[in-house]
């Protein structure tokens, strides 16, 4: 079994096991509450692979490369004998962990069993680095091997509709809860780009024919890469009662998702810690 599905699956083990020794009387929580999501969102690096250049990506690194008009600047700024080509394409590319926000409501019953709705919002951005062997234009100099800059950004939502569950402790400020469910998630991509010296460019195809010629009136076309993903989420956390009113749940949240990138749209391990401030009773009031 991989070692994803064991996480989820000892979660769900270990939870059921708590389970059957709790007290099963009524809960100091039940009712509606709303929170605030302030989380730290580790995604899965097998995504960001979407921004590399790769050949079979659909944004690739040769639609700027092998363009005679950019090579000629790139060149230029390279100072390079009209000879210069990539000798190693980028293979550590990764997401660097992202701030996340979002908010939630939940239905607490009065055995501790509830739902809830949350919805998250990041930014992402992966970064690698590619490798050019440049002939410089000067005589009796050695080729050279340089590094330069590749990246993407993008926007993603997280919305996950759990069940979960609260379990009674000695103290009444600290309940630990378990919640689990499904998640659908939302990808925008805002860009993906290449840096050589002063020179900045996208790699993504705005023309759909990967040509571009300088002086030309070309249309450009507005390209939407992303879209709609969906997985599974489970994890946990503790809530702190400070009142009936508020309280603050640090918990983390792994997720096993499909993001709809193309190309790299299978299901994969990321997870987030975060920090939710919950308020009881604040929008609806059980009779």
């Amino acid at each position: 079994m991989k070692p994803r599905i064991q996480i989820i699956f000892f979660l769900i083990f270990f939870v059921n096991l708590i389970a059957s020794a709790q007290d099963n009387s009524k809960s100091k929580i039940s009712g509606w509450d709303f929170g605030m999501n302030f989380g730290y969102y580790l995604p899965s690096s097998y995504q960001a692979k979407f921004y590399n250049g790769a050949d079979n990506n659909i944004n690739k690194l040769k639609f700027i490369i092998d363009n005679k008009y950019y090579r000629n600047d790139i060149s230029n700024s390279l100072n390079s004998n009209d000879t210069f080509f990539i000798t190693a394409m980028p293979n550590n590319m990764r997401y660097s962990g992202a701030f996340d926000l979002g908010f939630y409501f939940r239905r607490t019953f009065e055995n501790n069993l509830g739902f809830s709705m949350s919805f998250n919002f990041a930014k992402l951005y992966a970064n690698d680095f590619f490798q050019i062997e440049v002939d410089p234009n000067t005589i009796l100099t050695e080729p050279d091997l340089r590094l330069f800059a590749i990246w993407g950004k993008e926007d993603r939502v997280n919305m996950n509709f759990d069940f979960s569950k609260y379990y009674k402790t000695k103290s009444e400020m600290i309940m630990p809860f378990f919640e689990a469910g499904i998640n659908i998630n939302s990808t925008r991509v805002k860009e993906n780009k290449i840096k050589i010296n002063d020179l900045e460019y996208s790699i993504v195809d705005v023309y759909l024919n990967g040509t571009y010629v300088p002086g030309v009136q070309q249309t450009q076309y507005n390209v939407q890469q992303g879209g709609i993903g969906w997985g599974v989420n489970a994890g946990g956390g503790v809530k702190l009662i400070f009142s009936d009113a508020v309280s603050i749940d640090p918990g983390i949240i792994f997720y096993y998702q499909k993001i709809n990138l193309e190309n790299y749209n299978q299901l994969h391990l990321g997870f987030s810690f975060y920090i939710r401030l919950s308020m009881t009773g604040i929008i609806f009031h059980d009779e």
